[in-house]
């Protein structure tokens, strides 16, 4: 029998910071949610899927109150691509929710779910919200 896939757990890194103090905690706590389902997975499918739902609905919301909180400084400094990175958030919601449903319906595993966080966040915060950090940059908020 094969040894268990182990997950990697997420470090975060400085070149991950948007210079934006709340911003990056915000960042920072998506990633430690992302770990404790990483977590969960190393401990086996019982772990993993006892841990699901918890989880999962505490990311959800957390998110939600970090992208009104992206948005709204976005705003306050009339970032061009505010539209398009609000989409990007209502689309992420959007694939988290259809992953929670087809994971009550045996249709999708936790590992699943914390494999798409990971890759999501890693290349939003990476690509998506770097592109913002200059223009928040101009805000007394600022690093």
């Amino acid at each position: 029998m094969a040894d268990p896939v182990k997950y990697e757990l997420l470090t975060w890194k400085e070149d991950y910071s948007v210079r934006f103090e709340l911003i990056d905690k915000q960042h920072m706590g998506l990633i430690e949610m992302t770990n404790e389902l990483f977590e969960a997975c190393n401990r086996g499918n019982f772990a993993a899927g006892s841990v699901f739902i918890k989880t999962i609905h505490k990311a959800v919301e957390y998110a939600q109150v970090h992208f009104y909180t992206e948005e709204k400084y976005m705003k306050q400094v009339d970032y061009p691509e505010l539209e398009d990175h609000k989409r990007e958030h209502k689309q992420f919601v959007a694939k988290v929710l259809a992953a929670v449903h087809a994971f009550e319906e045996g249709k999708a595993r936790p590992q699943d779910l914390a494999i798409f966080l990971r890759d999501w966040l890693l290349n939003h915060i990476a690509g998506t919200d770097k592109k913002y950090s200059p223009y928040l940059a101009k805000l007394p908020q600022a690093k």
